[in-house]
């Protein structure tokens, strides 16, 4: 085995290795996308007294109610209004920050990998050509 060969080995394992990790990702994406429900942007009112949210869902015929954090009290740094996004189906339950913000780290990181996966593999066709 000389150089080359060793070169397209080394290529080939990674181009085989990218591809599975890119599958995994992708499957622990759609998990983790499936899990985490369905999340819906509002405007949230604090209240005056600053201890609690409220917001209207459905044209303002229902409305959600937390209570705040100390953590998401000093987030909110004396507003009394913010876009919020809250959980259906879970009264209560909301967040500050979009939710799949992560699930979509999960598919970059994906793409990247398949992205990798392609190059090695076009780059060890170059290698291999006589």
């Amino acid at each position: 085995m000389d150089g080359n060969d060793m070169f397209s080995l080394a290529l080939e394992l990674a181009s085989w290795f990218a591809f599975g990790a890119c599958v995994v990702v992708a499957v622990i994406a759609v998990i983790v996308h499936v899990t985490s429900g369905t999340w819906r942007s509002t405007n949230g009112v604090v209240d005056d007294d600053g201890a609690a949210i409220r917001w209207f869902i459905d044209g303002g015929e229902h409305s959600g109610h937390a209570e705040l954090s100390r953590e998401q009290r000093d987030w909110l740094n004396g507003r009394t209004e913010v876009e919020i996004f809250y959980r259906d189906g879970r009264p209560g339950t909301f967040r500050f920050e979009h939710p799949h913000s992560h699930v979509r780290v999960l598919w970059y990181t994906a793409l990247g990998l398949l992205v990798l996966g392609v190059a090695a593999s076009v780059a060890q066709l170059f290698v291999m050509a006589p």
